[in-house]
């Protein structure tokens, strides 16, 4: 399953074609579902369920999104999508709403696999429910790949023009501020470890939104956008890796993830 989900999120950082991107992301989300699943404890099954359920919402939306943008530019491959809308007015594409409803499905779709609010409502349930190994893999290597992908898609297919890019960066702005503010707040309170790194989790994410959103707001803005989400994206997996490494070994050793039980751990 590992090695399954592993393949499905190579694919998704090296395609460049809307249908394998989503055979990809299934791959990926089917692994993943039933990875979390694995123990058929209460407390894995719930969050399973839960993921499942979410998770074929989010797909549905995804799948309806690339078939508005099909409909729209009758072409899958990112780089024609781009060249087409080049080759339009802004007055001819502003009056096809399919497509802008399209690229918000396709923000919605794929923000449920980077866990942004408003699409993180299975991230706490999942990250408490599963083993942590589960988690921190869940934490590090889908957030990776979902932010490459969304990366390519948008910048690929809707980079150009630059108006265009405006109006989805606007997005991400938007859900990045809402991000970091939900994530970390709601993180504050939390008495379970791997609970308060799972909203920490959704805050990230919205940190990394950041640089989304600055791609395509002018030729320097894209440099500097991609450059500094990548190497976000690069710390965050370390810093998250090594969290989760000290909470499983604390953790084999109390058989707890209670905060409270973490105190005088250092003495």
């Amino acid at each position: 399953l590992v090695l399954l989900s592993t393949l499905g999120m190579m694919l998704m950082a090296a395609t460049a074609e809307l249908i394998s991107i989503y055979i990809a992301l299934e791959l990926t989300s089917i692994s993943l579902y039933i990875l979390v699943g694995f123990l058929k404890d209460p407390k894995s099954s719930e969050a399973s369920l839960k993921y499942l359920l979410l998770g074929a919402v989010a797909s549905a939306v995804l799948l309806f999104g690339m078939a508005l943008i099909f409909g729209f530019t009758g072409k899958t491959q990112l780089g024609e999508i781009a060249q087409v809308l080049q080759a339009m007015s802004p007055k001819a594409v502003l009056a096809s709403p399919g497509l802008i409803l399209g690229i918000v499905l396709l923000v919605a779709g794929f923000g449920f696999k980077i866990a942004a609010v408003p699409f993180h409502m299975w991230v706490p349930d999942v990250y408490e429910g599963v083993p942590t190994p589960i988690t921190a893999y869940l934490s590090v290597a889908s957030k990776a790949a979902g932010f490459a992908i969304i990366l390519r898609v948008f910048y690929s297919a809707f980079g150009l023009p630059q108006w265009l890019s405006l109006e989805w960066g606007l997005i991400f702005a938007v859900l990045s501020a809402i991000g970091m503010t939900v994530g970390n707040v709601i993180a504050i309170p939390q008495t379970n470890i791997k609970r308060m790194l799972g909203y920490s989790s959704i805050a990230q994410a919205g940190y990394l939104m950041v640089g989304l959103a600055a791609v395509g707001f002018s030729p320097a803005a894209d440099i500097v956008g991609r450059s500094s989400l990548l190497f976000f994206l690069a710390a965050y997996a370390l810093a998250n890796l090594g969290a989760f490494i000290a909470i499983i070994a604390i953790s084999n050793k109390l058989n707890s993830d209670l905060i409270e039980d973490y105190s005088g751990r250092c003495r």
